[in-house]
């Protein structure tokens, strides 16, 4: 099992945010995590190889993620993979420009907040960005899993429509929206129904702007998701349905 629990040598920097979370900066390396879950994570700790059979291949979203069997705890580990066509010249690569404004540590402290303030969200165990050259950076975040969960998108694709829960669904989603948080990829595959709850994952250039921002995002927001959910099934009059629902849930805009 990857080092984990050890104590730190040789960093340059070493202070705490909020209650639980430290932050640790060495030569080429930034790391981030909650001190109630891990201590001091290695960076073996952020690959899937050096957990061996305890990491085990768990589709969501782009690409691969991995679910890891950490003795008690189950997490979901994610390598952070580009997108569109700049995907085929640097598939895991972005520009660095400052440790802490790296996707893996923008996600990880909205999580943070967004569980600390009681909303719905997988809990973050741990960033890390590795430098990779002097302009290019690539990362990873593990985050708590979530059993017995399964996407909106995989209920629609097997035709189950009416069972999903579009009015919890809706005032789930208000909810994020009252706290000011901008999720901005709002689609029926980030939203995880989990025992009569619904979470909502994937904050990666998400952006808490306050509760008081513009309506306008709101909406750009709630449209993203109508046409991820077009997409999923050719039944007009089913996604009406369920889209109608799902507005009585959030509240008609």
């Amino acid at each position: 099992m990857p080092l984990g629990a050890e104590h730190g040598k040789g960093w340059s920097t070493d202070y705490m945010t909020l209650d639980i979370q430290t932050i640790r900066e060495s030569p080429g390396r930034y790391v981030v995590f909650d001190k109630d879950l891990v201590l001091n994570p290695s960076r073996e700790f952020f690959q899937p190889e050096s957990w061996f059979d305890q990491a085990e291949p768990h589709v969501e979203g782009r690409g691969t993620v991995w679910r890891i069997n950490a003795g008690e705890q189950q997490w979901i580990l994610k390598h952070y993979l580009r997108g569109g066509l700049i995907s085929h010249l640097v598939s895991a690569r972005y520009f660095f420009t400052g440790y802490e404004r790296t996707r893996m540590a923008n996600e990880f402290s909205i999580l943070q907040k967004l569980y600390l303030a009681g909303l719905p969200v997988p809990r973050p165990v741990a960033a890390s960005a590795q430098r990779k050259s002097l302009l290019t950076y690539s990362g990873a975040l593990i985050t708590e899993y979530l059993p017995n969960s399964r996407s909106l998108a995989s209920l629609i694709r097997l035709g189950d429509w009416e069972n999903a829960p579009w009015e919890a669904i809706g005032k789930t989603i208000r909810r994020f929206h009252e706290y000011g948080a901008m999720h901005r990829d709002l689609n029926a595959s980030n939203i995880l129904l989990v025992e009569g709850c619904t979470y909502l994952i994937d904050f990666d250039k998400g952006k808490l702007v306050g509760r008081r921002s513009k309506a306008s995002w709101k909406q750009t927001n709630l449209r993203r998701l109508r046409r991820s959910l077009n997409k999923l099934s050719g039944s007009t009059a089913a996604i009406d349905s369920a889209w109608n629902r799902m507005l009585t849930g959030y509240g008609r805009i």
